[in-house]
């Protein structure tokens, strides 16, 4: 939409047309493309509509290029700002699991089965094991990546913050301190063997967003978890190129990919193992 409305030469009013156009069609074809796609991950990508955004961004993008029109991208991101957010960001994560404590005198058996579960799409936490526990999950969840941010010298600015917070809010729907850590184990392990650093932006949103995958450690163990995130890495570096940033929600599009392909070849190995 803002590329229609903003990007291109046109006069104002066709320039508004073709926005309204691109964000009411855009916007009448996520829901059920969100739904039957919901089957291709099985449920193993929490960022769905993510992953069917990006599905949909290729569309438009490819028919922009078609027709003669050139999208241009770019990056910003900024430095400077840790001393002031990443402890905000710690202050707030601890204060939702204080919380969470204050709320909930038996918050400890809540917690203890929430954190049994896989995390796999659909899980509400709220519904399943009530609002304290949960509040003391999210918490919990958001200042370990904060942590890992602080650790390794990231950049705590407006997409990593971001980050932290979607990692917060889905910690009531999938995420739980141990179904993230390996998945952020893998983009920390890719820094070792890979063309990159784990300081590198995109890098620090794959360790962020691709908890998207957390289910996959969940269900499958922390191997599969750690693979998840290895590979991961690697496809949200290049994938964007298909929808050239029309889909804000990259690591989605990426984790739906990688879900694809891995699930059922994890799910093969598992099955032959069960048999021996």
């Amino acid at each position: 939409v803002s590329q229609l409305m903003f990007g291109f030469h046109f006069t104002p009013s066709v320039r508004i047309f073709l926005g309204a156009a691109a964000g009411l069609s855009a916007g009448f074809i996520l829901p059920p493309m969100a739904t039957a796609f919901l089957s291709v991950h099985h449920g193993f990508n929490l960022y769905n509509v993510g992953f069917t955004a990006g599905m949909v961004g290729t569309l438009f993008v490819s028919l922009f290029k078609s027709h003669g029109f050139i999208v241009a991208t770019r990056v910003l991101w900024s430095t400077g700002k840790n001393a002031l957010l990443a402890p905000a960001c710690a202050l707030f994560f601890a204060s939702l699991a204080v919380l969470g404590v204050m709320l909930g005198a038996s918050f400890r058996e809540d917690l203890n089965s929430l954190w049994k579960n896989t995390g796999r799409l659909l899980a509400d936490f709220v519904d399943l094991y009530d609002f304290p526990a949960t509040l003391v999950n999210m918490g919990l969840t958001g200042l370990i990546p904060t942590a890992y941010l602080w650790l390794i010298g990231g950049d705590f600015n407006g997409p990593t913050v971001g980050g932290l917070l979607t990692i917060a809010g889905f910690s009531a729907m999938g995420k739980t301190p141990f179904n993230i850590v390996p998945i952020m184990a893998g983009v920390a392990l890719g820094g070792l063997t890979k063309d990159w650093s784990l300081t590198h932006p995109p890098v620090q949103l794959a360790a962020l967003f691709g908890t998207t995958l957390a289910p996959i450690a969940g269900e499958f163990g922390w191997a599969a978890g750690v693979l998840a995130g290895y590979v991961h890495s690697s496809v949200t570096l290049y994938v964007g190129v298909l929808h050239a940033g029309f889909n804000l929600y990259n690591n989605g599009f990426a984790g739906g990919l990688v879900a694809a392909v891995l699930v059922p070849l994890i799910e093969t190995f598992r099955r032959r193992e069960r048999r021996r």
